[in-house]
């Protein structure tokens, strides 16, 4: 009888016992680093006058899906990326910000006090674009 009863929990304890597979999918993040050359900003106005830079940089692998539901990070560097400075941050009384759209990010150079900024940087930098793909919450 004992061996009976051992038996039949032992039955019911392994039948119930399943392997679940889960299928995950895993987001990633990508990153591509570009080199702006002194020659690579653009001269802009605001309405009221104030002068700023700014320079595109082509991303195609920013797409729509990433636009809307991942994010984007963009780094600067100053000594050819040893180190980087997360945008936006003010250096040297420039303001550096960045924004972004379907397969391009644009940075831009500001007078951090707000007014015009009279020339763009006078050296190569690097810049850092990190794409992070997302999928939305539910």
């Amino acid at each position: 009888m004992k061996i009976a009863l051992l038996s039949l929990f032992t039955l019911l304890t392994f039948s119930a016992c399943r392997k679940t597979v889960v299928n995950q999918t895993v987001n990633q993040a990508f990153s591509a680093i570009y080199s702006i050359d002194t020659t690579n900003w653009v001269q802009g106005q605001n309405p009221d006058a104030t002068v700023y830079f700014y320079t595109t940089l082509s991303v195609p692998e920013l797409d729509a899906v990433i636009n809307q539901n991942g994010g984007v990070e963009v780094y600067i560097s100053f000594d050819n990326g040893t180190t980087y400075e997360t945008l936006p941050e003010v250096v040297d009384g420039v303001a550096y910000g960045s924004l972004h759209t379907t397969g391009a990010v644009t940075i831009d150079l500001r007078g951090a006090d707000g007014g015009t900024l009279h020339s763009a940087i006078s050296t190569t930098i690097l810049a850092k674009v990190v794409l992070i793909d997302a999928q939305p919450l539910d």
